[in-house]
């Protein structure tokens, strides 16, 4: 494919690395800048059961008055619940809290198994954790979908301050991918001075015009795997939810210009084997109560509770 003259990056480095990393895993897409891993049935299963015992712990801890049946239905069935979660953020991200940690620690077991099944873990030198728990609804929100870093509007984590190295990483769990859909696409340029973080993503035009989008459908089952400079867009067709996992991780193999620091990125990156282990011999906590996102945007102080862990022998 012809490329701008202005246009100094090595798409074909970026491929060939994204395909080395995927390299084990059978794939249901394959793109230049974009994949889907196939999970196995019982793969899937255990992510799909550990996050939906975090959502029920969520709205348990939530809505003391309310009974919830745990299920995989367990995003439509609530849904009214689910958007008025106080640990659910304006964009989505469903927060682990003092009430939910231990849940949440399900999650990233069952990821971890993930990654070591598919060999993916040895091609990072850093992986985000936690991951981000994202709850979107495919209902118009003219608010939300007016900020500067709506998922709505076509982007690169890399104008959020993401680091160009890195791997973006993609699981739909529960709900509508239909009503919430997620497409990628392949930029034909992406000028030097566009590489860094906007203060909108509209201000991306240039690389965004002349994008092309790739043929692959965002479905349950799959691992969706996105270099950094790919693009990509939440689509929102109907009013259902849609609940899915986002991470990134930093790749082992740079390329000229990169680095594998995580730069000025807002999320914490740790090495490859602590990632592994956290879920299970190294437990992910917090303080802080389940309202806590809702009350410091208020101003108001927030007290995080102290944790321990005790040891339980036979």
């Amino acid at each position: 494919m012809k490329r701008s003259d202005e246009d100094a990056v090595d798409w074909g480095s970026r491929a060939e690395r994204l395909a080395k990393i995927a390299a084990r895993a059978h794939l249901s897409d394959d793109f230049p800048l974009a994949k889907a891993l196939r999970l196995d049935e019982a793969m899937f299963s255990r992510l799909e059961g550990a996050v939906a015992t975090y959502l029920w712990h969520s709205l348990s801890g939530a809505f003391h008055q309310q009974t919830f049946n745990l299920s995989a239905r367990i995003l439509n069935d609530y849904a009214p619940y689910i958007m008025k979660l106080p640990n659910r953020t304006p964009n989505g991200v469903l927060l682990p809290r003092h009430e939910t940690f231990l849940s949440f620690n399900l999650i990233h077991q069952a990821l971890a198994g993930i990654f070591t099944a598919l060999d993916l873990l040895p091609h990072f030198s850093a992986l985000q954790c936690p991951c981000n728990v994202r709850i979107v609804s495919g209902a118009p929100d003219p608010a939300a979908e007016a900020r500067p870093y709506a998922s709505n509007k076509i982007h690169t984590d890399v104008w959020n301050a993401e680091p160009i190295s890195a791997v973006l990483f993609n699981i739909p769990v529960l709900g509508d991918t239909d009503a919430v859909d997620l497409v990628f696409m392949e930029p034909r340029e992406f000028p030097e001075n566009l590489r860094r973080a906007l203060d909108d993503y509209t201000l991306g035009e240039r690389v965004i015009a002349s994008a092309r989008p790739y043929k692959m459908k965002f479905r349950m089952g799959a691992a969706y795997m996105s270099d950094a400079l790919s693009l990509h867009q939440t689509i929102k067709r109907g009013p259902s939810l849609r609940l899915s996992l986002d991470f990134r991780a930093i790749a082992r193999d740079l390329l000229p210009g990169e680095t594998d620091s995580s730069g000025a990125s807002k999320a914490s990156y740790v090495a490859p084997d602590l990632w592994r282990a956290a879920g299970s011999s190294v437990v992910l906590g917090s303080g802080k109560p389940l309202d806590a996102f809702q009350r410091q945007q208020l101003g108001e102080p927030v007290t995080s509770t102290s944790l321990s862990l005790s040891t339980i022998e036979e």
